[in-house]
């Protein structure tokens, strides 16, 4: 009877650490985990546009464009650097959840607002 006492206690001290390890190595959720935003201000003026990127953990990028005018060299510039963000951000793991855009036409003067939110496992 103290044999198979021994024998069911023991197994049950290992019963209980295996579950305690198995739940102490789950994967744990990460300060790069979550969501970003990267907000792309186009504006026609003599100030620069810009792109601004905040990851989940609040730190911020700010990215330079030039302005936007309907001239091939400014928009195909301007072009070239979002796409290299976008494709910049899907390398580091983010994908695109939702993509909204508005814009503004005063006599000579325009302005575009893009907001990108993007997600990261």
């Amino acid at each position: 009877m103290k044999k198979k006492l021994l024998v069911a206690s023991g197994a049950l001290v290992i019963s209980a650490l295996m579950i305690i390890s198995f739940l102490s190595f789950r994967p744990a959720i990460t300060d790069a985990e979550g969501y970003a935003t990267m907000i792309i201000y186009e504006n026609f003026a003599v100030v620069n546009s810009k792109i601004i990127v905040t990851y989940p953990d609040q730190e911020t990028e700010i990215i330079d464009l030039g302005p936007f005018k309907y001239n091939d060299d400014y928009l195909t510039s301007n072009n070239k650097t979002i796409t290299k963000t976008l494709n910049d951000l899907r390398d580091t793991g983010y994908k695109v959840i939702s993509m909204t855009a508005s814009g503004k036409i005063n006599s000579n003067k325009a302005m575009r607002i893009t907001t990108v939110l993007l997600e990261k496992n």
